[in-house]
């Protein structure tokens, strides 16, 4: 499919990063201040401990939905979910494995900005222009293009989610595969 054993080694590490060190030092986060959970003083980013617990779930449950008798119990360290996934999803079929790597990804892309690495964005070409140049906007929590002749049908300009990216990079790998084959 269109998944590189790059994106799969970034996700984890950037997963394996997010697990053992953000998790239990907030104060060193991406921000460089210390994060703002619901209870002041907490030896613990809340809100890392909650996008790990999601995206275990997220990879677990399409694990589960293809493969409904995965042999193996998960893995015992967070960043080896994506390898189990990959296992686990081998004989799935050309759909699912599409809907995998485009959530390994996204994913990875997600892991990328917790760790403050906004630039993560920018490597990637925009949906409806087809160029480079997207930047990560972090209060809408969408890419935003900065081509000016790319504007939405209200002449605004136009934001892609994280998941369109995603959704975009592996359907070109597809294509590029296709094509040298």
């Amino acid at each position: 499919m269109g998944r590189t054993d790059d994106d799969t080694a970034e996700a984890s590490a950037g997963l394996h990063l997010l697990d053992t060190h953000y998790r239990e030092h907030p104060q060193t986060g991406p921000t460089g201040r210390r994060a703002t959970n619901a209870t002041p003083g907490t030896p613990l980013n809340i809100g890392i401990v909650d996008h790990i617990t999601r995206c275990v779930a997220e990879v677990v449950d399409h694990a589960r939905t293809e493969a409904p008798k995965p042999t193996g119990p998960l893995p015992d360290r967070v960043a080896d979910i994506y390898d189990w996934y990959l296992q686990h999803t081998a004989d799935a079929g050309p759909e699912a494995r599409l809907r995998r790597d485009i959530i390994i990804k996204r994913q990875q892309m997600e892991h990328a900005i917790a760790l403050g690495d906004h630039k993560v964005v920018r490597t990637h070409w925009c949906p409806g222009c087809r160029t480079l140049g997207l930047k990560w906007n972090s209060h809408a929590r969408r890419a935003m293009c900065l081509n000016g002749r790319c504007l939405d049908r209200h002449g605004a300009g136009r934001s892609w989610t994280l998941a369109r990216l995603a959704t975009q990079y592996i359907l070109d790998q597809e294509i590029r595969a296709r094509r040298a084959t």
